[in-house]
């Protein structure tokens, strides 16, 4: 089966949202503005950029759990290792009947740079790597949770979310 960059961007945002803080220390917040996501899954690469502000960051952050509810995500847990990474272990229902345990690790400074590297099942090599650049503020008429995909067409996940 082929996977369109539409798809597969939606699998890796139902994922990265679905984390939720099982730890004492609070996450990280991602720095407001534009934001170049390159992705690689099964050996094709893909990128996008995303507007983030403070609405967006809240509702689709890596550390976010809005969607966690959506996903029907159970058995969550986030942890903050002590070089300063994150790891996320996660099992969702994103069809019916349908679930999926995921290991996220997330490195990086998310004013500048980091990186997400998704295995499912959660001892597989790599199955998705994600890495997230600042590029500086969002384009003119842009607004938070606007992403525009390689091929130049902009969604924004946050208006099917209802804001």
């Amino acid at each position: 089966m082929k996977r369109r960059p539409a798809a597969e961007f939606s699998f890796v945002f139902a994922v990265l949202t679905s984390l939720s803080v099982a730890h004492a220390q609070a996450p990280p917040h991602q720095r407001p503005g534009l934001w170049l996501n390159d992705m690689s899954q099964a050996g094709r690469h893909f990128s996008m950029k995303a507007c983030v502000d403070a609405a967006s960051e809240a509702r689709t952050s890596v550390f976010s759990a809005s969607v966690r509810k959506g996903n029907k995500c159970r058995n969550s847990q986030l942890t903050h290792n002590l070089d300063g990474s994150w790891t996320s272990v996660s099992t969702c229902e994103f069809q019916p009947g349908v679930t999926r345990t995921s290991r996220a690790d997330i490195r990086g400074d998310f004013n500048s740079k980091y990186t997400v590297t998704l295995r499912s099942p959660p001892t597989a090599p790599p199955e998705m790597t994600m890495t997230a650049t600042y590029l500086g503020a969002c384009g003119p008429g842009q607004k938070g949770g606007d992403i525009v995909m390689s091929d130049g067409r902009v969604i924004n996940p946050m208006a099917s979310m209802g804001r």
